[in-house]
């Protein structure tokens, strides 16, 4: 695994973003690019190859592509595909790449190396922060990572300099949630070393089942917790009861369904586990300050390529 080391108290510079959609049978050009790729498959499957390295990506995977590396399409994809993507480049002269076999690579500026131990015990130091990028990896069901992408891609819409500028912040805000979710739980025990491991792997457990019917009781009963205890601990160091940490999963992930689909209301409400329709948007608006429908309605203007 390579993994992409930079300041990020430096902005990217972002070159240029969209959304894929193909109906059948798309590959990927051959081509070479001065810039970083950064892919994210919505649907379908893309069958990708950078110098040696072969990816399949299905939905809620990523890769980043290196610039002056050749990349192509090694199998067309079948059925419909779409994924976004964004052209970008590091300006601090600060960016490494690394193996977790401690060997440096030549597709990209090496000012440094770094063990996988080292990688990730930089993100916690809040001094010096930095964009900490796996090459490829999975994004959680309720991934802010495309809710950004969404965004940029608005903004990418606009003409002039400012517009610009902006998606430049836009991206480095992507890349820095990029670098937080592959991070998380290293993270989380970072910055607080006390935390109980059960509870971090609660936290992450409740991230991927956003859509549970447990209750409270049962779900401490999975954890192998007193239902009262786990209830004051979890509090103690997520900041949120079991039950509002849950719905602001769901609402994380509807907001990603929102931005990605052409669901309704009511299928979104149904799809991250919550029954009641009118609830769903109540706790939507409880969280997000616009409703779900007008949040939706923010991203219409996504600039889209098709092939």
């Amino acid at each position: 695994m390579l993994y992409i080391i930079s300041d990020a108290s430096v902005p990217v510079s972002f070159a240029s973003a969209g959304n894929l959609t193909n109906e059948d049978h798309f590959l990927h050009p051959r081509r070479i690019i001065d810039s970083y790729e950064l892919i994210s498959v919505i649907k379908g499957t893309l069958h990708i190859q950078s110098g040696e390295r072969s990816y399949l990506l299905t939905p809620g995977r990523f890769v980043i592509l290196f610039p002056e590396e050749l990349h192509f399409g090694t199998c067309p994809s079948e059925g419909e595909l779409s994924f976004y993507w964004t052209h970008f480049y590091f300006n601090s002269k600060e960016t490494s790449v690394c193996t977790a076999a401690h060997t440096a690579v030549s597709t990209a500026k090496v000012t440094a190396t770094h063990t996988e131990e080292e990688t990730v015990s930089l993100f916690s130091k809040e001094e010096n922060p930095l964009y900490i990028l796996p090459e490829t990896g999975s994004l959680s069901p309720n991934s802010q990572v495309n809710v950004l992408f969404a965004q940029l891609l608005n903004l990418a819409k606009r003409p002039g300099a400012l517009a610009l500028h902006q998606c430049s912040f836009a991206q480095s805000a992507l890349l820095l949630e990029l670098t937080g979710e592959c991070f998380f739980r290293r993270r989380l025990l970072q910055q607080n070393r006390k935390i109980p491991s059960g509870i971090a792997d609660l936290m992450e457990w409740l991230q991927l089942n956003y859509d549970t019917t447990l209750s409270v009781a049962q779900i401490s009963e999975k954890f192998g917790y007193h239902p009262s205890y786990l209830t004051s601990v979890f509090k103690q160091y997520s900041q949120y009861t079991i039950t509002e940490y849950l719905n602001r999963q769901r609402i994380l992930a509807a907001k990603n369904l929102l931005t990605a689909t052409r669901l309704t209301l009511a299928e979104i409400s149904s799809q991250v586990g919550i029954r009641d329709e009118k609830y769903f948007m109540r706790l939507f608006k409880r969280y997000e300050g616009i409703t779900a429908s007008a949040y939706r309605e923010s991203f219409s203007e996504k600039k889209k390529n098709r092939i």
